[in-house]
């Protein structure tokens, strides 16, 4: 989040006028004063994440609802999409389907898992991988 607090600032500092909406994975988020704003117009909750950090936001998917709600306050805004261009929602949420699989993997007790209980548990990887594989 340091990352995006300095890009905020910077931001800030060349157009205090605009809302800065940051994309971070499969949620965009709005930090400190431009949070406030939405939290007061919009209704958007507010978290803080450090003295110095608080944040609000919502699912990528919601973008264009919100977009319309801040062109209606005409309130400018500005939506920062820094992911790389090949980058997109699916590989994203395979990417954190193969980090629940292999959280899976590491916590098997192999002493004390049977040949059944073995069995069930790699077909249950093997399908979950062949979702993500398109298999």
């Amino acid at each position: 989040m340091s990352k995006i607090l300095k890009q905020y600032k910077e931001l800030k500092e060349k157009d205090a006028s605009s809302i800065y909406i940051f994309r971070i994975g499969i949620f965009y988020n709005i930090l400190n004063e431009d949070a406030k704003i939405l939290n007061e117009k919009l209704g958007l909750k507010i978290t803080s994440l450090s003295p110095e950090i608080i944040k609000c936001g919502f699912p990528i998917s919601s973008l264009e609802k919100y977009t319309k709600k801040l062109d209606n306050l005409q309130l400018q805004y500005k939506v920062i999409d820094d992911l790389p261009q090949n980058s997109n929602i699916v590989d994203y949420s395979n990417n954190i389907e193969i980090k629940k699989i292999l959280k899976k993997i590491s916590e098997i007790d192999m002493n004390n898992t049977t040949f059944q209980q073995s069995f069930n548990i790699l077909l249950d990887l093997q399908n979950k991988i062949k979702k993500i594989i398109g298999g």
